[in-house]
């Protein structure tokens, strides 16, 4: 029943409601110490002095408690407190303000400008100094600004962001490193890792081990006068990670998570299916393309037959590769009090990759600790870790894609009854039965008749003919077989405390000691069974188990002053360094495995085991110091100097000194200067020395002997290296001029910064006649130098309230030279790539490092000139039109034409500029950013296609070159194999990617309020949403680059593809919670 309310009946109601009110006064008077005022609704804008304009995401919170809320993109901010409660109103950049809630309801705050904040601080070796006061080549990205792109690595989340940073995607399987380059090689032998210090710690592992969402800020030290106080590990430049810290408050919350989906770039399949290829016969016949008048009419209708009509066939790229996924959970929670801090956070990665047997998962963890003891002794400890498991791909790509598209992946009836019919057909033709093409013996203990397949089993090659007897044409096991008789995963354990002590000895002087130590715990693992092998060979089976344990401890003790007197502000630092690295390992090598049998090491022969330990410590002692000076904030210094010992070095030569200066400028607060448009000017100058250890490993200035199998178990037979007492560090000296200038009160911002480096005694792996008994030694040859050009923009288009836009972009170039090899006028060249298919690599005096080297090519021979075009699926001639470049009749590709020979060069991997392009757009509630990242000129010799289009020879028909002189007979030209070092592989690597674009929308903080909650924000991103690739690149992945076959280089062999995993575009959706 519902009873209707009058008038008077209200009034009544009311009435009586005030008595008991009055009645109840005095209690309310009695307990005031128990009961606070009555919670009310407050309203206001914020915004900032002196220009009014509003302030979005202006911190109100009610002190001594966790309520709050942020302001809106007007400014505008409710809240419901009590009377009498204080309200602290924080923002970035300006002074805190704070207001007691008094009987107004609505306030109108206008926050002051902190100029001391407003100076950045930049964090750089061994401490930090002023933006404004920096004179080195020091970029800087905010924490916020990576976790405002979804991306579960830093290094991706970098790509594009910062100049003369280049992140190249060399492999894109889940969990695989990108390659990260700051600035040119400092190396032609070793990689180009730069050095990652996280909260201090210079650690051993990559980025890969921190986590994007515990990150405060970033800094990268590309000169060398930024990174010479690292010494010997600062020569690659040097990365400095500041993880979030706790703050003085109550406990804050945080949650981030996504989800989300990947498939690969390129969708459409590169290589044709039976029935695809039955047209392209047909239609390249029709139009005079393939010329089949010396093929059997009876043959040719077999063939195409069996190609339009192969039942169940499956394209092997739409059977290895998948749409995979990704899941992400964050938790972190920080706070603490006027002494004590706290940050800790935990998360969880779980990604299936787009190619099949491809995963990884990852658990990582995060503390940080902070605690004022006195006024004089504070202490800190920072323990940070992770669990991974990567599941890799157990057989290359390049091979599991040469498979012909002309069956299924595994067998069905239908399959079955056709190549038993098709076998029948080849044998009335006179042709070879089916059966004949198995390879692998009497002795193989699987299927080997064509006649005795089931369903189920997995198709291969020579069930569909092989010998020309059909339309199988490798001998191969089926791609399958390959991938299901493999198995390739890899398991990382890796964790890294430290901690601090400081004490104060006077006002403005520190003494600090930092003890750490770090463990990389890695486990490898490989295993390849009989059936992979279709010639059933038990030597190229294989059982490999690596487990490597890398740990490091460290030991630094500092003296700082900081210290500012009238105009003079002056920091200083003093410190010496411990270091030491162990590492410790067991390899086990297995061939021979048995069939059938558990995969045991237990169950191979003692001389199928080949042992290889390792039990090695490198030992680092340094000492160093640094000044910085400003004058006036007008004149700029700072002068280091440091001195390493390293033990990988000859006895004769462990130390030695580097030196470091860095000058500026900020002629803009000059007296004289006055200008409304050009409000900053920095003028830079930086010169400083680097030494690095490059590839050397801890022993290499010794003569160590090398583990091989014998009929005995283990033994040592070979040596390592030479021993040379006098081997010692590699130098780079580099110079860098840098200028930045603000416009409109730096509303547009512009710098500048050319480089030159020499790098002098470079570390090399020389050739030597193996009489020595070892191919390589590693010396001091030679000289390098190399310049670059780097330019940043930035600008705030658009700061309106509602609105705002900001964009920047970057733009990097690097050139690099030999200058002296030591005597030699160039390297041995060597041919690098997939089983002696690769171009040749020369590295000599006047050239770059990593040169591709061979013949030139007018085109590739006609299609009409291939002998039997319907052999096998995807067939071309491999073979091409070659210049005789001395005109001499005669190609020869192993000398240059300096030489009297026909080599060119046929190009290099690195770009000739790359560079990035964001922008960020903030309107309401809605935020959009965008990521670009370009490389333009820079090549890859591309083995793939080879494989794809069996493109060996042999194909052209016997009245193309009568007398065999490789000279055509109709047109007089030399022709030459597409897969002997010829620039017919040589494809553009340059590229355009929308790395990044991210929609959120943040939650109105009224609704959220309610719930507890101090902000929330959903968006939607996508990673390579658009990925322009040159018009002549034919695979899946044009960053990619192989680096792990044998008789790698380092950059002395940079720029060989071989079955990359292609470039992934994935669409996200994820929360960010505040609480």
């Amino acid at each position: 029943m519902i009873t209707k309310l009058t008038n008077r009946s209200i009034n009544s109601i009311g009435a009586c409601c005030r008595l008991v009110l009055l009645l109840c006064l005095p209690l309310f008077a009695a307990g005031n110490t128990l009961h606070a005022a009555a919670v009310k609704p407050i309203t206001g804008i914020v915004t900032s002095s002196p220009d009014g304009l509003p302030l979005i995401g202006v911190t109100v919170l009610v002190k001594g408690t966790t309520s709050g809320t942020v302001t809106d993109v007007d400014g505008k901010f409710s809240i419901e407190v009590r009377e009498g409660s204080t309200l602290v109103f924080s923002y970035t950049g300006y002074k805190d303000q704070t207001v007691v809630v008094d009987a107004r309801t609505e306030y109108n705050i206008a926050l002051i400008s902190d100029v001391s904040v407003l100076d950045e601080i930049v964090v750089v070796g061994y401490g930090s100094r002023k933006k404004s006061h920096n004179t080195g080549a020091i970029a800087q990205v905010e924490g916020a600004d990576l976790a405002a792109i979804q991306a579960n690595r830093v290094d991706d989340a970098l790509a594009g962001k910062l100049a003369g940073v280049l992140i190249q995607n060399q492999d894109g399987a889940p969990g695989a490193d990108p390659k990260i380059q700051i600035r040119a090689a400092s190396s032609i032998s070793g990689a180009s890792n730069p050095l990652i210090v996280v909260d201090g710690y210079p650690i051993s592992g990559s980025l890969a081990t921190v986590n994007p969402n515990d990150i405060e800020s970033m800094e990268v030290l590309k000169d060398a006068a930024s990174a010479a106080i690292y010494g010997s590990r600062g020569a690659n430049g040097v990365i400095l990670v500041t993880p979030k810290k706790g703050q003085s408050g109550q406990p804050r919350f945080s949650y981030n998570a996504y989800v989300s989906t990947s498939s690969r770039y390129v969708g459409d399949n590169i290589n044709p299916t039976a029935g695809e290829w039955a047209n392209t016969i047909e239609n390249n016949v029709a139009n005079g393309t393939f010329d089949v008048s010396e093929v059997d009419p009876a043959v040719y209708n077999y063939r195409l037959n069996a190609y339009r009509n192969s039942p169940d066939v499956t394209a092997v790229e739409d059977w290895l590769f998948q749409n995979g996924n990704s899941m992400n959970h964050d938790f972190s929670v920080s706070g603490g009090t006027d002494n004590v801090s706290y940050f800790a956070s935990v998360g969880y990665l779980n990604t299936k990759g787009i190619v099949i047997t491809q995963g990884f998962e990852r658990y990582n963890a995060r503390l940080n600790l902070d605690a004022k003891l006195s006024d004089r002794f504070s202490t800190g400890l920072s323990v940070n870790g992770f669990v991974s498991n990567r599941d890799i791909e157990g057989h290359d790509q390049r091979d599991l894609l040469r498979a012909y598209s002309v069956h299924p992946i595994y067998h069905t009836a239908a399959s079955i009854a056709f190549v038993q019919q098709l076998d029948q057909q080849a044998q009335e033709l006179g042709l070879a039965a089916f059966d004949s093409g198995f390879r692998g013996g009497d002795d193989a203990p699987w299927n080997s008749s064509i006649y005795t397949l089931e369903p189920g089993m997995t198709a291969q090659d020579w069930h569909y003919g092989r010998s020309g007897n059909g339309i199988g044409g490798s001998g191969d096991a089926g791609p399958a077989t390959k991938l299901d008789n493999t198995e390739r995963w890899q398991r990382t354990y890796f964790g890294n405390v430290s901690s601090y002590l400081q004490f104060r000895l006077v006002d403005g002087l520190n003494i600090r000691t930092v003890l750490g130590g770090d463990l990389n715990d890695t486990r490898d693992y490989f295993w390849r069974g009989l059936e992979f092998d279709s010639r059933a060979r038990t030597n190229q089976t294989a059982l490999d188990q690596t487990d490597l344990k890398r740990s490091s401890w460290l030991s630094e003790t500092t003296l700082n002053y900081t210290k500012v007197l009238g105009q003079h502000d002056v920091s200083a630092v003093v410190g010496m360094e411990f270091q030491n690295f162990n590492i410790n390992g067991i390899a086990l090598a297995g061939s021979n495995v048995p069939f059938g049998q558990p995969q045991n090491f237990a169950l191979l022969e003692p001389a199928d085991i080949a042992i290889s330990e390792r039990n090695e410590t490198i030992s680092r002692r340094s000492l160093f110091a640094r000044v910085n000076y400003a004058f006036d904030n007008r004149y700029l210094a700072s002068v280091s100097v440091r001195r390493d010992g390293d033990s990988r070095f000859g006895v004769n030569n462990r130390f030695e000194t580097f030196p470091a200066l860095s000058l500026g400028w900020n002629v803009h607060n000059e007296s004289f200067y006055n200008s409304e448009i050009l409000s900053d000017i920095k003028l830079r100058f930086s010169t400083g020395s680097l030494g690095t250890t490059s590839f050397l490993g801890a022993y290499n200035s010794l003569s160590l002997l090398n583990p091989q199998a014998s009929v005995f178990g283990n033994a040592f037979l070979i040596p390592s290296d030479i021993a040379n007492p006098n081997l010692t560090w590699q130098t780079n000296t580099e110079t860098n001029l840098g200028i930045n200038l603000g416009f409109l009160e730096n509303r547009f911002r512009l710098g500048l910064d050319y480089y030159t480096s020499n790098i002098e005694d470079i570390l090399i792996n020389q050739s030597v006649s193996e009489v020595l008994g070892t191919t390589a030694i590693a010396l001091n040859s030679g000289d390098v130098e190399s310049s670059g050009l780097e330019l940043e923009l930035g600008a705030n288009l658009i700061n309106q309230g509602q609105l705002r836009w900001t964009v920047s972009a970057n733009l990097s170039t690097v050139n690099s030279e030999i200058t002296d090899l030591g005597g030699l006028d160039e390297l041995a060249p060597e041919i690098y790539g997939q089983s002696g298919r690769g171009p040749v690599f020369r590295n000599y005096v006047g050239g770059e490092i990593g040169e591709m080297w061979g013949l030139e090519t007018i085109s590739p021979e006609e299609m009409k000139y291939i002998e039997d075009p319907t052999l096998v699926i995807g067939l071309n001639s491999g073979e091409s039109y070659v210049v005789d470049q001395n005109g001499d009749g005669v190609i020869d590709r192993t000398r240059t034409v300096e030489e009297g020979g026909d080599l060119v060069k046929i190009g290099q991997n690195t770009p000739d500029f790359y560079w990035g392009f964001s922008s960020q757009v903030t309107y309401l509630d809605f935020d959009l950013s965008f990521q670009f990242q370009g490389a333009q000129g820079g090549e890859v010799y591309n083995i793939d296609p080879l494989y794809y289009n069996s493109q060996w020879g042999g194909r052209l028909r016997d009245d193309f070159d009568a007398d065999e002189d490789g000279i055509a007979d109709h047109n007089g030209l030399h022709y030459a194999r597409n897969r002997d070092q010829t620039d017919a592989m040589i494809q553009d690597a340059s590229y355009v990617a929308l790395r990044n674009v991210t929609l959120g929308y943040t939650l109105n903080p009224d609704w959220l309020s309610k719930a507890g909650l101090r902000s929330a924000r959903v968006y939607v991103a996508s990673t390579n949403l658009l990925y322009l690739m040159g018009s002549d690149y034919t695979s899946f992945n044009p960053e990619g680059v192989e680096i792990t076959n044998s008789g790698y280089r380092g950059p002395t062999t940079y720029g060989v593809q071989v079955g990359a995993s292609p470039v992934v575009r994935s669409f996200t959706l994820g929360v960010n919670v505040n609480f």
